[in-house]
């Protein structure tokens, strides 16, 4: 092959495939803008942006997507901790009154957290935006009662509650910014 046809080759498949994989980094910089923007008022903001970021759906979701994966991260953990309250309240024979109480509460609570967020997220694929915004804050209010049911004590539960608590906040802005729009 002459030099000048492969420099017209090489040239050809050069510009067959960059502006390809340069339109596909210009879309990632709008979905992280976009999960920057959704995250942006949380306090926990590093936290917020990692765990959408985390999430395969998140790449291609608008914000009402964004959203909804977030109410879902949420779901899931308070489930999560719901079956380990049972485990933990079936483990709990030999512990203080204060304690079995404490975890008989929480079973509770995080039942009621898991139906509030997923009234959340029928009510996001509603757009409901101001229901799913008042039921996450009924989810994390019941995590705060779950801590306040063991009164005072560092529990298994401590760490839990606030990595629930995270979440939930974290899906309760992104909520917010739906409800400003």
């Amino acid at each position: 092959m002459k030099p000048v046809t492969a420099f017209f080759l090489l040239s050809a498949l050069i510009f067959a495939f960059v502006p390809h994989q340069i339109a596909a980094d210009m879309n990632l910089p709008k979905t992280n803008d976009l999960i920057e923007r959704a995250c942006n008022r949380s306090t926990h903001k590093d936290f917020c942006v990692n765990t959408l970021n985390s999430h395969s759906k998140s790449k291609d979701a608008d914000l009402s997507g964004l959203a909804s994966i977030a109410v879902t991260l949420a779901y899931q953990n308070a489930t999560n901790i719901l079956d380990e309250l049972h485990l933990l309240g079936n483990n709990t024979t030999g512990a203080e009154p204060s304690i079995q109480q404490g975890v008989e509460e929480c079973k509770d609570y995080y039942l009621d957290a898991a139906e509030q967020l997923e009234n959340s997220i029928s009510a996001l694929s509603q757009k409901a935006y101001h229901d799913a915004n008042t039921w996450l804050k009924v989810a994390v209010t019941d995590a705060d009662s779950c801590e306040a049911a063991f009164q005072g004590q560092k529990s298994e539960m401590s760490h839990k509650n606030r990595l629930f608590r995270q979440l939930a906040n974290n899906a309760l802005t992104v909520v917010k910014v739906l409800v400003d729009n």
